[in-house]
């Protein structure tokens, strides 16, 4: 009711409010024509182009009517017609002529103008064809808002939710998306910051511009600089060639730095200024470079506590939290995972479809049972450990249905810390019984010691990789780097999901 409402003003305005009509004409007695068949209106004159153009950007005209003749010939003259409509996108263009031939008037209006006009018309049919211009750019903006609209509710579309929780989030979006404020996501691994991010961007005004994604924790410091602000050639070892950098590949658009509670504090000094001057010096240059880029940073850090140990910069939290946003986990919006659950197998499906080239056997639907279970899971992993879920769900699934024993083998049903049946390795571990009678006897109290530390780090490892089902993630949980996970997962013989290997 209130959109048509809205609808109903706005078809009164455009019948009643003046309207502003631009005469670009050196002819007084032209300009004089245009005021008397245009009575009510409110009529302006300026006598070249370039008053024109100066004139229209940012003023109210709903209609210019352009002479031609001021630009020379007609290649100049549809030149200045292109340019009006660039600077003013808004104003509708009719060419008022004294004699204007039947090639230029195809032209011109395959340029942008509406409509050609003789200057000894009728008053009357001038009048008529400058209400129908007015009409119709008050029916291309209206157009231009819907569609708006419809890219804004498809943008926002691609976040699956109907809980008051997700309810906020997507109206603090919807307005946080029509500004160019720095935004800070914060939520546990696995909730879709990247998703919100690439939503803000897309229903934003940089939505024609790129969006660049970068993980912070995934490069040394002495790297870090130079991947986000770029390099001059030679100005490090290996450094064969300059280099943009991610902010100059994201100029006009969004830049979004995931993990930013993990930079280092030479790299967060950089940022901070990269904020306040809106302009970065690439590693081993002489001269900043300016940037138009929004940033959009995420974190599972508590920056404030970090804040609080000195290991992020104060000053650079409240640049970043110009906006903050905060993500809640799948535990506490579970009723939103039904449709989580279709919107998931809905996508799977299509792109088992796709990548088959037929009819793909693909199960699209799941049963109450197998939902009030998932509903009963306390999801420590979050939607991405949803998604794993019922992509092995759909493997291990022998119909078009996901049915409640097809998670009977995915330890749903399992608490935190205890152990499923058949003695897999769980998050919680016994440590090696030590004999204290032969304390000494063959095996030192190192050994020992070393025997008990390997039982512990390896089970934390299998865990840790079991919950996030992604090394660089596991690692970032443990405080290790991705270098050292690897080195112990081959050691200890796991795989990437935290089961034994050969």
């Amino acid at each position: 009711m209130s959109r048509q409402l809205d609808r109903v003003r706005y078809a009164a305005d455009v019948e009643t409010s003046v309207r502003h009509v631009l005469v670009v004409d050196a002819d007084p007695t032209g300009v004089a024509y245009a005021n008397t068949s245009l009575a009510g209106m409110e009529v302006e004159a300026v006598a070249t182009p370039v008053a024109a153009l100066e004139r229209v950007v940012g003023s109210p005209f709903d209609v210019v009517l352009f002479d031609p003749s001021l630009g020379g010939d007609d290649d100049d003259a549809l030149g200045l017609l292109h340019r009006l409509r660039t600077v003013a996108p808004d104003t509708v263009v009719v060419i008022w002529s004294e004699q204007p031939t039947v090639s230029f008037a195809v032209r011109a209006m395959r340029a942008g103008a509406l409509d050609v006009l003789k200057k000894t018309a009728a008053g009357a049919e001038i009048r008529s064809v400058v209400d129908r211009a007015i009409s119709h750019g008050a029916l291309a903006r209206e157009v231009r808002r819907l569609r708006g609209e419809v890219e804004r509710a498809r943008g926002l579309g691609e976040i699956v939710g109907e809980s008051s929780l997700m309810r906020q989030l997507l109206a603090m979006i919807d307005r946080v998306a029509a500004s160019d404020a720095t935004v800070l996501i914060v939520g546990e691994s696995g909730t879709g910051k990247e998703l919100l991010a690439r939503t803000i961007h897309r229903v934003g005004p940089r939505k024609d511009g790129p969006f660049v994604a970068f993980d912070c924790s995934a490069l040394a410091p002495s790297l870090l600089e130079a991947e986000l602000f770029g390099h001059e050639k030679g100005a490090f070892t290996g450094a064969g060639r300059a280099r943009r950098g991610l902010f100059r590949e994201a100029n006009g658009g969004t830049i979004f730095l995931d993990e930013i509670g993990d930079i280092d504090a030479s790299v967060q000094n950089k940022l901070l200024r990269v904020l306040q001057e809106r302009e970065i010096k690439p590693v081993g240059g002489d001269r900043p470079v300016a940037i138009d880029v929004r940033v959009v940073a995420a974190t599972n850090k508590d920056l404030k506590a970090l804040v609080a140990r000195g290991q992020f910069r104060e000053d650079l939290y409240w640049r970043l939290a110009v906006v903050p946003i905060q993500v809640p986990p799948l535990r506490e919006r579970k009723e939103d995972i039904p449709l989580l659950a279709a919107h998931i197998l809905a996508r799977r499906r299509g792109a088992a479809k796709s990548f088959a080239g037929s009819e793909a056997r693909y199960p699209g639907q799941i049963t109450a049972k197998a939902l009030a279970r998932l509903q009963q899971y306390r999801w420590p992993g979050n939607i991405r450990e949803l998604e794993n879920v019922l992509s092995r769900a759909a493997i291990l699934c022998d119909g078009e249905m996901i049915r409640s024993h097809d998670l009977d083998m995915l330890g749903l049903d399992r608490p935190v810390g205890t152990a499923p049946a058949g003695g897999a390795e769980v998050d919680r571990v016994e440590l090696p019984t030590i004999d204290l009678e032969r304390l000494g006897d063959g095996e030192g109290l190192k050994d020992i010691t070393d025997r008990a530390v390997r039982t512990v780090e390896r089970a934390a490892i299998a865990a840790a990789l079991r919950r996030e089902r992604n090394p660089a993630t596991a690692a970032r949980r443990l405080g290790i780097s991705r270098a050292s996970i690897y080195t112990k997962m081959k050691a200890y013989g796991l795989g990437a999901d935290g089961s034994p290997v050969e």
